[in-house]
């Protein structure tokens, strides 16, 4: 088990997913061959099936890793016209740009070098959809921000909030990531208990976490 669900349900609904790009195909390649954390093959069907009902005009990216999701995601919907993504990582900044350059999308996905709560403290811009896949131990921090540019009838998407199974399992929790599992569980625990969010934990992937505003 890999995730949060066993392996042959994963492999199962992996098997269903009919990815018909080859050059994003090898870019996911490329991410598993060189360690490079993206969103897992089930999560980034469920976002882009949102994507599509949701039809944002605008997104913002927390953590751009080598830009598979922001193509991805830019890629599977016309209506997307302006992709804004952070990276604080000078390397994956710059494999991003190259990877982003190679689809022809730098019409649409701007990407910037800078820490995240940085960018969303700086910014007066605003999203219809906020994804959020940066440091984990930092997502209440980046939550708080984020919600303040967030359109009306927006959403949120937080990835990996179960963490490998840690947050609900304490025989799972690896020492050096008790710091991590704390935060996210408190994080987890203020926006379910929140009454001014709408949200769900959905258990695919890493699990993740979509909210909205309950008042749109």
């Amino acid at each position: 088990m890999t995730n949060v669900n066993y392996d042959y349900i994963e492999n199962y609904i992996r098997s269903l997913i009919v990815d018909k790009d080859e050059k994003l195909k090898k870019l996911r390649e490329y991410a598993k061959d060189n360690h490079v954390p993206i969103v897992e093959e089930e999560t980034e069907s469920l976002i882009k099936f949102l994507i599509s009902t949701k039809k944002p005009k605008s997104v913002l990216e927390l953590g751009t890793a080598i830009g598979y999701s922001a193509i991805s995601f830019t890629k599977s919907s016309p209506f997307i016209e302006k992709y804004i993504s952070v990276e604080i990582k000078e390397e994956m900044y710059k494999i991003a740009m190259e990877n982003i350059k190679d689809f022809s999308l730098e019409d649409k996905i701007k990407v910037f070098l800078e820490d995240a709560y940085v960018f969303l403290n700086k910014t007066r811009d605003s999203f219809d959809l906020i994804f959020i896949d940066a440091a984990k131990g930092q997502y209440e921090n980046y939550f708080a921000e984020a919600i303040n540019h967030l359109n009306k009838d927006g959403l949120i998407i937080c990835d990996n909030v179960l963490f490998k199974g840690m947050i609900a399992n304490d025989d799972l929790v690896i020492r050096r990531k008790i710091t991590i599992v704390r935060r996210l569980r408190e994080f987890l625990e203020k926006i379910e208990k929140n009454d001014e969010f709408i949200s769900s934990i959905v258990p695919i992937g890493d699990g993740l976490l979509l909210v909205r505003r309950a008042n749109g």
